[in-house]
């Protein structure tokens, strides 16, 4: 027998087909109009908003609402939650690929050792992606692993990187797959940069363009920094946005 889905990812399923029809920042009715559309409580609406701004289909603006975001040619995401890129592409109605993917190990410099609080000349792993979204270059990410940290070292984890599987998943997430060491939450930093040489060719930018740059210290359950990661975005075709709330 078929297992029945929760209520909240039959309503979730349902929302998103009917954003499909709606424009780019049209507001979605209240939470109270919602639970007498669907018949049900504000606790399971809540939950499938929280679905979609996950998956990067409605952005919530406190004391305003919840809106549409489906801006033509641009990918839109928050950054309260950890979700991997190729999803929050695809979420966006675009297709994802991986078009640049080089793994190697080097000693730690001062700064790469200092954000994963290990001795400076440890070995790292390195991770360089280049993700797409519709055969555009949207982010460049370079990820440093805590490789001393991981079981079987550097060697074990740069196989691990080879492998096609790895390339479907979010590197937090292959911790976890592979390694049983899953990460909890990230620390993130923002910050705006002029692109290098490197980075103009791997986004097909201009060397001296604006491009964001998102810092993140990915720790698991004991606190321990096991990532630290330097996302450069293409803000032409990646949109991030941050949910704040007044205290």
């Amino acid at each position: 027998m078929e297992k029945r889905k929760p209520l909240y990812e039959i309503i979730y399923s349902k929302i998103k087909e009917e954003l499909q029809h709606m424009p780019d920042g049209s507001q979605l009715p209240s939470i109270d109009r919602l639970c007498e559309d669907f018949g049900a409580s504000k606790t399971v609406l809540r939950e499938a908003i929280t679905a979609l701004e996950k998956d990067g289909l409605v952005v919530r603006r406190q004391g305003l609402g919840t809106f549409v975001v489906k801006e033509s040619g641009v990918v839109h995401t928050g950054i309260e939650y950890l979700r991997g890129l190729n999803r929050i592409i695809s979420s966006s109605g675009k297709s994802p690929k991986l078009s640049f993917d080089h793994n190697f190990s080097k000693p730690a410099e001062k700064e790469i050792a200092m954000r994963l609080e290990r001795p400076i000349g440890e070995t790292v792993v390195i991770a360089e992606r280049t993700y797409e979204a519709d055969g555009i270059p949207a982010i460049f990410a370079r990820t440093y692993f805590a490789a001393e940290l991981i079981d079987g070292g550097a060697e074990k984890l740069l196989s691990v990187l080879k492998t096609p599987q790895s390339q479907a998943l979010t590197l937090f997430d292959l911790l976890e797959a592979f390694f049983q060491n899953p990460i909890k939450y990230a620390i993130a930093e923002i910050e705006s940069e002029n692109v290098d040489s490197e980075i103009a060719e791997r986004l097909h930018m201009k060397q001296g363009d604006s491009i964001v740059l998102l810092k993140e210290v990915h720790r698991n359950h004991h606190n321990t920094a096991l990532l630290y990661s330097e996302d450069y975005i293409n803000t032409k075709i990646f949109r991030i946005h941050v949910l704040r709330k007044k205290i």
